[in-house]
């Protein structure tokens, strides 16, 4: 679903945000997180939420391919390129 100019674009704010000051002392801020949250969860948690993301796995797929129309494909794909763009632009600003 994603063009080449899409995957350009993303690997753009990769390597924007992993050139920020900033994005360092965030990463690992964020990984801390993740870590407290992974020991303070239980194993009925666990369990719960894989079950879950299973679940909606699953009905995604079949909802993705029964369900979604010719118009809804493209109206989503023109989003993402409208999305895409304002995301090159900003980039643009933040590199110029």
């Amino acid at each position: 679903m994603w063009n080449h100019e899409q995957k350009d674009i993303w690997q753009d704010i990769k390597d924007t945000w992993n050139n920020q000051p900033q994005s360092k002392k965030i990463n690992i801020q964020i990984s801390r997180l993740l870590n407290e949250f992974k020991e303070n969860i239980s194993e009925f948690e666990k369990e719960s939420i894989n079950s879950d993301i299973a679940v909606l796995k699953v009905n995604w797929a079949k909802t993705k391919n029964d369900k979604i129309t010719r118009f809804e494909k493209e109206s989503i794909k023109k989003d993402i390129n409208i999305i895409s763009e304002f995301i090159k632009k900003i980039l643009d600003k933040l590199k110029g």
